[in-house]
């Protein structure tokens, strides 16, 4: 019984993958054939016109030492990145408008690694402190289900903070990729 359902699964997996014709592709739409790619907004077929990058480079000389506010990152964002310059003695913080310490809060410094806040995953990196010159960052998908407020926590010359991240227009209600295609969603069950 065993053997023949192992049979049969690959029959199908290999029809199902040897008889898609070369040079075929299947869309974002999950069409064979369909040559349709999701825009900078997540947006199936769109044309980037459904939202609106936001970016920036915070370069502010601070004089105090601790936790100086760069930006706020509204409900809705995606495709978050903020990313410091070069490598410095500060270090990047976040947290939510409640004042929930998502990354580096309370004067604790937290590992590189993956923190869950706002409604999506970030994904901190602090490169190799003695044989890199790039500086940490955080990264998320998105979209945020709150407003996050991201931090310098200050100890030396600012090297520039960069940030972006992508909001939608308010025309645009929700992306139109399948929902297992959609950013910050696994296509896994």
């Amino acid at each position: 019984m065993f053997v023949s359902y192992l049979i049969l699964t690959l029959l199908y997996f290999q029809t199902a993958v040897l008889a898609r014709p070369e040079g075929e592709s299947i869309g974002c739409d999950d069409y064979l054939g369909s040559d349709k790619v999701a825009d900078k907004c997540g947006i199936c077929g769109g044309d980037n016109t459904g939202c609106k990058v936001v970016s920036g480079v915070f370069k502010h000389t601070l004089t105090n030492l601790g936790y100086h506010k760069i930006v706020e990152i509204p409900e809705g964002a995606i495709k978050i990145n903020i990313t410091e310059m070069s490598k410095s003695n500060n270090y990047l913080a976040l947290r939510s408008r409640s004042g929930r310490s998502i990354i580096n809060g309370n004067w604790a410094i937290d590992r590189p690694g993956r923190y869950e806040g706002g409604g999506t995953t970030f994904t901190y990196k602090r490169p190799n402190e003695i044989s890199s010159t790039a500086g940490e960052s955080f990264l998320a998908d998105g979209p945020t289900d709150e407003i996050l407020d991201v931090y310098m926590i200050h100890q030396q010359p600012n090297p520039g903070i960069h940030y972006e991240y992508i909001i939608p227009e308010a025309n645009v209600i929700s992306p139109q990729l399948p929902p297992h295609r959609r950013p910050g969603k696994s296509s896994l069950p």
